[in-house]
């Protein structure tokens, strides 16, 4: 009981603001239509990336500097994927 009132309280303090996320279900990485949590606004237009392929790119070392060169700005919706798994869920 304690630490669900404790919870409530934290999440209704006037300092606590709501993530406003940019990225919706009809946005899709452009390597394999999954969906795009991560957007990369680069110096010659925009990338849209699953999970997945955002990751195996940033995981290489050529990939990694080739994205490097290139983005901006990065949207990265991820925390997305935690705040919406099922209580109990793993």
């Amino acid at each position: 009981m304690y630490n669900n009132t404790m919870n409530n309280a934290v999440k209704d303090h006037p300092s606590v603001k709501t993530k406003q996320w940019t990225l919706n279900a009809n946005d899709r990485c452009d390597t394999c239509q999954a969906q795009a949590l991560i957007k990369i606004k680069g110096i010659s237009g925009e990338l849209m990336f699953c999970v997945h392929h955002y990751e195996k790119i940033m995981n290489n070392e050529e990939s990694y500097k080739k994205m490097m060169s290139f983005m901006l700005e990065v949207v990265d919706e991820r925390e997305k994927l935690i705040e919406n798994k099922p209580i109990g869920g793993i």
